[in-house]
């Protein structure tokens, strides 16, 4: 298939979200209290677009996961022949169609789908001495985090960043148990990096739109509270101050 910035989106969205079951069938599930309306309204809409064929989200409230499924070999084999496998956690790569792209739209569109499924957007309070009373007491500071186990796909992403001229730091976070692997984590921190990726990548997952939103509005954004309470606070039913002791 062409990559156009639509599919470049879904590759990142399956990247970080989605699988191959048994060879039967990919699916891709999210938060089921936060990624609703991100599946309905953007996941669903672009798998149906692309591929020519209707895809609705449900719950899975065994897993507290909400997605779907979709039984097709020909959908398959794309995945399959773009570099997806069975068992992705910890192998899992940008496909050389994205990586050796130069079209800014297609390389955006693959980074906002892996973001929006599995990166994570929070505020910091700036404890140290010299900051505003404001700026200590509140969540001001901005923060991408992208963590994951696969260390080709954190490298592929600060290659993709760098083509997108977006300033980040790329670490290893060890782990101490023989049982776990350790993680590899992308960091974009700071006004003006996150501005940058609101202007070149962009969110479409409401989930991390709202709190970046919030901090554009009131220039903090209270962490530890869900998507309903966000979405209250930008109608303006519920004060962000309130979330903080008032001492």
């Amino acid at each position: 298939m062409k990559i156009t910035k639509e599919f470049a989106e879904i590759l990142g969205m399956f990247a970080a979200d989605g699988c191959i079951q048994h060879l039967h069938y990919v699916c891709m599930w999210g938060n089921i209290y936060e990624d609703q309306e991100y599946y309905d309204e953007i996941v669903c809409k672009l798998f149906s677009q692309v591929f020519n064929k209707k895809v609705v989200a449900h719950e899975k409230k065994s897993n507290s996961v909400y997605g779907f499924y979709i039984c097709d070999k020909e959908i398959i084999k794309i995945f399959k022949e773009l570099g997806f496998s069975n068992n992705k956690t910890y192998n899992v790569k940008v496909p050389e169609e994205i990586l050796n792209s130069n079209d800014e739209e297609i390389i955006a569109a693959f980074i906002r789908g892996f973001t929006d499924c599995d990166g994570c957007l929070t505020f910091m309070k700036r404890k140290e001495k010299g900051y505003s009373e404001f700026k200590r007491k509140f969540n001001t500071y901005p923060r991408i985090f992208i963590n994951i186990v696969s260390k080709n796909m954190i490298n592929d992403l600060s290659y993709l960043l760098k083509k997108l001229k977006i300033k980040h730091s790329v670490h290893t976070r060890k782990t101490k148990k023989l049982t776990e692997k350790n993680q590899y984590v992308i960091t974009i921190r700071g006004e003006k990096r996150i501005e940058k990726w609101k202007d070149k990548i962009g969110f479409n997952n409401y989930s991390k739109l709202t709190k970046y939103l919030i901090w554009k509005r009131f220039g903090f954004c209270p962490t530890k509270i869900n998507l309903n309470q966000r979405k209250l606070i930008l109608k303006n039913e519920l004060n962000p101050h309130s979330f903080y002791n008032s001492n």
